[in-house]
């Protein structure tokens, strides 16, 4: 990073912080999961694209009470160490947020664990109930650096860590980046480190040389 520290580091959601995929976890009818399903297999048969498959997959939601259908956040299947390696970082000074393609109301539950900050996909709540407008986010680089820019932070002092194709174009924007425990070569091959475990503090680790001097 010629010399730089690291002032922030994003999280992917699905696959990466947690086990599988938040969109499962929606307390939804079995039908409405079922089209979610179906979506998203349209998608890996390259039937549908990525935005396409989003947009129809929030679109499912429209009518729905936004409180109601929200996971319960001690219910989902976390990677270890979540809240230890989050504190940590804070410790640094390091700051630590989401950065997700998956609706910001949807993963706003898990900034108990220590985020200070969610970025994703927002879609539109009046009194409540979910409506049918959205702004997607499928660029997380993009998404990333207008973040940044307000809080005046150089996005070759941010890591992010993900699992997925759609994590590709932050890795290679940031300082540092961590695939973890992607299944994919081409994500693995684009990221600073490639790293598989249990854990959260394993990527802690290797970000480690990378932080601040403890505060």
């Amino acid at each position: 990073m010629e010399g730089k520290v690291l002032e922030l580091v994003s999280f992917d959601v699905d696959g990466t912080i947690l086990r599988g995929r938040i969109m499962k976890r929606l307390r939804i009818p079995k039908e409405s999961h079922d089209e979610i399903r179906a979506l998203h297999e349209l998608f890996h048969q390259g039937r549908l694209g990525y935005e396409e498959v989003l947009r129809a997959q929030f679109l499912l939601l429209t009518g729905m009470r936004a409180h109601d259908i929200t996971p319960h956040v001690m219910d989902l299947p976390l990677i270890d160490d979540l809240q230890a390696t989050i504190e940590r970082l804070k410790l640094m000074g390091v700051k630590a947020l989401i950065l997700t393609d998956n609706a910001s109301f949807i993963v706003a539950p898990l900034r108990i664990y220590g985020f200070q900050e969610v970025i994703g996909s927002e879609i539109e709540i009046q009194g409540g109930i979910i409506t049918d407008r959205m702004k997607l986010l499928t660029n997380k680089l993009q998404a990333l650096r207008e973040y940044c820019r307000k809080e005046g932070i150089a996005i070759n002092s941010c890591a992010h860590v993900g699992d997925g194709f759609n994590d590709v174009v932050a890795f290679r924007g940031v300082g540092v980046s961590v695939a973890f425990n992607s299944h994919d070569d081409g994500v693995s091959e684009a990221a600073t480190y490639s790293v598989h475990g249990n854990s959260l503090l394993d990527v802690y680790r290797v970000l480690e040389p990378d932080l601040p001097t403890r505060r």
